[in-house]
Parts: structure tokens; sequence; C-alpha cells
């Protein structure tokens, strides 16, 4: 009997023991699961919040190519009215072998322009190209380098390049480099490769 009692009581122990642990660890998960849907409703709303906050970044992107699409008209109306004072202040030939794809080189060179208006540009081009010093025969194809919004009192160092093919020789070359808005020359230098 006593045998009994004690397997009885073992037993008895086992159950109170399995079922206190059976409710701590359904308490674990309940706490778990309530964790987590914590976590993705916070998670929902930092989606919420990314979207609101990227639908902001493209309207700023949006207001600031309108921003600069008005600047742009606005400096080629100016160019019109009169003479803008920005100019090429210094030219490098960086030259090098530099194949693009197939039998075609590019030739970069760095140019540095400086806006000495009183007010910024917008629209400027910077066109590379090569020709032959005797003739003024163009050699290969030019480059044309898009230059973002220059302030006032700025210069910056511009890279562009010409294009040429494998065999092309640059015995005879110079290079052209001209600075435009639209249809207006701004400043234009002819230098030799070295």
């Amino acid at each position: 009997m006593l045998m009994k009692r004690t397997a009885l009581t073992i037993v008895l122990i086992t159950i109170i023991a399995l079922s206190t642990a059976t409710l701590f660890i359904q308490n674990q998960f309940s706490s778990l699961q309530t964790q987590i849907g914590e976590l993705q409703a916070q998670n929902s709303e930092m989606q919420d919040q990314n979207s609101a906050l990227q639908d902001q970044v493209n309207q700023l992107q949006l207001q600031n190519r309108e921003k600069q699409d008005r600047l742009t008209d606005f400096t080629y109306e100016l160019a019109h009215a009169r003479l803008l004072r920005v100019k090429i202040t210094a030219f490098s030939w960086l030259g090098g072998f530099n194949p693009v794809g197939g039998l075609l080189l590019d030739h970069p060179v760095n140019v540095t322009v400086q806006n000495n208006d009183v007010v910024p540009l917008s629209g400027l081009t910077l066109t590379v190209r090569l020709a032959n010093k005797n003739t003024g025969a163009e050699i290969g194809n030019e480059g044309v380098t898009r230059i973002d919004r220059l302030n006032a009192g700025e210069s910056r160092v511009i890279g562009g390049r010409a294009y040429t093919t494998i065999g092309t020789s640059l015995d005879d070359a110079v290079c052209v480099v001209t600075l435009s808005l639209g249809d207006i020359v701004l400043d234009e230098w002819t230098r030799g490769l070295s």
C-alpha cells in the first residue's frame, strides 16, 4: 500500500509539474504571439510612414525638376537678352587608351567652367571634339556633357570626352571645347593634346 501511495504521489506530482509547465509554456507562447502582433503592427506603421516619406521625396524631386526647368528657361531667356558671364578657364587633356566597346575609344578631358555672372545658370552643355589642326576637319565623334546648375561665382571641373575608333591618328589633332546654351555659343577653346 505504501508503494501504491508513493507511486500515486509521484504520478500526481508529475501531472502537476507537467500541467504547470504546460501553463507556463502556453503563457510564454501567448506572450510571444502578443509581441509578434505588436511588432507586425509597428512594421505596418513603419511601412506606411516609409510610403508617406517616399511620396514626399517624389514630390520634392518633381518640384526640384520643375525649378531646374524654370532656371534653364530663365538662363536661355537671359542669354538672348545679354551676354552671360560664364567661361572656360582651364583645359586638361587626359588622353590614354580608353576602349568603350568594339572599336570605339573615348578621349577624356577636364574642363574648368567659371560662372562670373550674378545669377545661377542651368542648361549649359560642354561639347568636346577632335579636329585636324591643318584642315579643321572633324576627327571621330564629339561628346556632349550636360552641366548641372552652376551657381553664381562657382567654378567647377567638368569631365568631357571625344570619341574615335582604333587606328585613328591623332598626330595633327587639336581638341575643340565649346561651352554653349542651346544654340548660343558662350565660349570656345582650341587646344593641343599635350
